[in-house]
């Protein structure tokens, strides 16, 4: 199964562990875990500038991370579906990955329900089918 994680996900994981790390760990290690650059960059973003955390340490461990993991460019397709922007680029992640599972904490995203054929779920959700 194709999975995305939102930021929301990520960054939750990251530094707070809980559900949203357990949702990271299945992603990589059951599921085939999708991303693109504006994920990533997102996740960067936050992690540096709100959790003030180490730069090349980061770098390092989002680089071992995605390792396996499948990359797609976000071409900017999918617009006004979200009133942010930013959750667009979240969909068209999905979409282009041909992601079963779009992971998220995003009550906006999550209200979609799906799309384009992609179930959008909670990490709670997503964690209690393993």
């Amino acid at each position: 199964m194709i999975v995305v994680l939102d930021t929301s996900v990520w960054v939750s994981g990251l530094q707070f562990g809980g559900t949203p790390d357990r949702a990271l760990n299945q992603a990589l290690t059951v599921d085939q875990l999708a991303i693109s650059d504006f994920i990533r960059n997102e996740i960067l973003r936050i992690l540096l500038t709100k959790f003030r955390w180490n730069r090349p340490e980061l770098i390092t461990l989002l680089d071992e991370l995605l390792i396996r993991a499948l990359v797609v460019e976000v071409r900017g397709e999918i617009a006004g579906v979200c009133r942010d922007a930013n959750d667009d680029a979240i969909l068209e992640t999905a979409w282009r990955a041909g992601a079963d599972l779009l992971v998220s904490g995003d009550k906006d995203l999550l209200s979609l329900g799906t799309f384009r054929g992609v179930s959008i779920v909670t990490s709670s959700e997503y964690v209690k089918n393993v």
